[in-house]
């Protein structure tokens, strides 16, 4: 496999007025190309910083972050979708921002919303969608430009459960049809197994990784499916076995 992103001994540390905080310390991965990564660890434990480094949003103190000239696009726990765009104009934002609003790329836009069923309501406004219909034109907004690196901020965490599993088999197959390279934040251990392909289990504040869990399947199908597998309850077990136990 292909070393598409490789991070040594990364550190953060912020301060505040009570003092010095240390939300990361030595965190080290290879991260493959097309692999979809889940991330978890109990509540607090520097997670969201960990994308928010990798996506340039804050700087790290210390260690080495090597991309390779590979892009990066993400997509927030919020859709974030802007109210007074219709959904083709929200999913083509990154196109305007990067100044690549061509045919060409407008088409694979609206193919990618086609293919998430939105072929109905791509001039309609995000006060008349769904929460699921939201969080899918978020991630074909994502995808638009056609990045090669994704981090996912808890993307289906606002979600009931019944959209949740169908919103994520519908990005699972989006990210496999795309071959993007994904790393997955999220509080749900079932959510990361069930999609992913390897299990980054972070300790608490200071988070470092305790364990990273290859996720192997015999028949690996879509997640709402995975979760049926005999093999499901045993890495589900993996990954609770080594978090610490403020998990939320």
């Amino acid at each position: 496999m292909n070393k598409i992103l490789s991070i040594k001994n990364l550190a953060k540390k912020f301060h505040t007025p009570e003092g010095e905080v240390e939300a990361i310390k030595n965190i080290s991965l290879d991260i493959y190309k097309k692999e979809i990564i889940g991330v978890v660890g109990s509540s607090g434990c520097g997670k969201s910083t960990l994308l928010n480094i990798l996506a340039g949003i804050e700087n790290k103190t210390s260690g080495e972050i090597k991309e390779n000239g590979h892009t990066f696009s993400y997509m927030l726990q919020n859709d974030a979708l802007l109210p007074w765009l219709n959904v083709l104009d929200n999913a083509c934002i990154g196109l305007d921002i990067k100044k690549i609003k061509t045919k060409e790329n407008i088409d694979y836009v609206k193919k990618l919303l086609i293919s998430f069923g939105l072929e109905n309501f791509l001039t309609t406004y995000p006060n008349n969608l769904s929460g699921g219909m939201r969080q899918r034109v978020a991630l074909v907004r994502t995808l638009a430009t056609k990045p090669d690196i994704i981090l996912l901020d808890e993307p289906l965490s606002a979600l009931d459960y019944v959209t949740r599993l169908t919103i994520g088999d519908d990005i699972y197959e989006m990210l496999k049809a795309t071959k993007v390279t994904t790393i997955l934040i999220s509080h749900d251990i079932a959510e990361c197994v069930a999609m992913c392909d390897k299990v980054i289990v972070l300790s608490k504040r200071p988070a470092t990784v305790k364990k990273e869990i290859e996720i192997k399947w015999q028949d690996k199908k879509i997640p709402s499916e995975n979760r049926k597998n005999e093999l499901f309850s045993y890495y589900y077990d993996l990954v609770w076995g080594d978090l610490d136990k403020n998990f939320t």
